[in-house]
């Protein structure tokens, strides 16, 4: 970036400086690469798997140190001083076969992919709750959310975020955990609260042709997914729009209130938004981390193709088939605030059907 450091009136000189300071050593990144693959066909091509493993190791990663000052009013360069290392297995098994007219498939795959971020200059924390070195590259830190408020009382004995008025404070906001005791509420208090296990997937790919009809299915998942799935329009509702407050979602049912105390999900509502309870100092927290587990029926497709006597005989010898099918037709999530695969900000999944006719002469 660059910016104006000072401006002489005199001359109309400027002087420009960047920052940050330059690295004349920065390198591309680099990585080592493992591949181990096999592919394997039995009883006559009827079942059929293959397999693959790799390994890959990354190095140089381009990082900014975090033990760095700016002493010169300057901060430092980014380096090549990051590892990471990935690895992951991909399975498929099909089998395949018939019993007279009756032909029929299935395709089973599952992958899953495991990270390690094994290097990362990072401060010297006082605990290793912070720590991100050691931890999955799809780890999500954040403060933890220990319930809600329930009164004054509990409101001026316990810790709260730093930098907040604890007369600002109300019972339904959100109890964070004070992890190193030192009865502040701050970064050092972050901990891995998701990401932390590898993320699987997983299909299942299957159909049947039998006198012409032809039946395929398509299902599709992923489990051990967690996202951070704050969003304020949707999670706290009434958001500030111009000079009045837009309007809220059906989220806001679950909100804490005196009666409903005992089973709120969510904390109180607040007109305009609190940030305490959604970001405190730009710093996630654990009641925003949503499973997106899920399982859908991708595609389903049911068609039928006309006999070849009854298409030389009465259709002048046409091919003709007709067919129906859909896309998106079922979804079982964990994630109860819409589609796991599609944030609220963004055009859902349809879903879809359509049919046609299929003519070859």
């Amino acid at each position: 970036m660059i910016y104006q450091q000072g401006t002489s009136r005199t001359n109309g000189s400027v002087v420009y400086e960047i920052n940050p300071l330059s690295n004349p050593n920065i390198s591309w990144e680099k990585a080592n690469k493992l591949n181990i693959g096999t592919d394997i066909a039995l009883f006559n091509n009827r079942l059929s798997l293959t397999a693959d493993f790799y390994r890959d190791y990354y190095y140089d990663l381009l990082q900014s140190r975090g033990k760095s000052i700016e002493l010169i009013g300057m901060s430092y360069p980014t380096e090549n001083i990051g590892e990471a290392l990935m690895n992951g297995l991909e399975l498929a098994l099909t089998y395949r076969d018939y019993a007279g007219d009756f032909h029929y498939y299935i395709t089973a795959n599952w992958s899953q992919e495991r990270s390690e971020l094994l290097y990362m200059d990072e401060q010297d924390y006082a605990g290793e709750n912070c720590r991100h070195t050691g931890k999955p590259l799809t780890s999500i830190f954040g403060l933890v959310a220990d319930g809600f408020f329930t009164s004054e009382e509990e409101i001026q004995s316990a810790p709260i975020v730093a930098g907040y008025d604890r007369k600002n404070i109300r019972p339904g906001d959100i109890k964070y955990k004070n992890l190193n005791g030192d009865n502040v509420i701050d970064q050092y208090d972050q901990t891995l609260i998701g990401g932390d296990k590898p993320i699987s997937y997983f299909g299942l790919d299957l159909g049947f042709e039998y006198k012409g009809f032809e039946v395929s299915a398509m299902l599709q998942g992923v489990y051990n997914w967690d996202r951070y799935m704050y969003d304020a329009t949707l999670m706290s509702g009434f958001q500030s729009v111009n000079q009045g407050y837009g309007q809220a979602y059906e989220t806001v049912l679950n909100r804490w209130t005196p009666e409903t105390a005992a089973t709120a999900t969510l904390p109180r509502l607040s007109a305009g938004g609190n940030e305490y309870n959604s970001q405190p100092n730009g710093l996630w927290t654990s009641l925003w981390i949503q499973s997106c587990n899920y399982i859908r029926l991708r595609n389903l497709s049911v068609g039928y193709t006309f006999p070849e006597t009854l298409s030389r005989n009465y259709l002048a010898g046409l091919k003709i088939k007709l067919f129906v099918a859909g896309q998106n037709l079922w979804t079982q999530s964990a994630y109860a605030y819409g589609d796991p695969e599609v944030g609220f900000d963004s055009y859902p999944l349809m879903r879809t059907f359509y049919t046609g006719i299929n003519i070859k002469f």
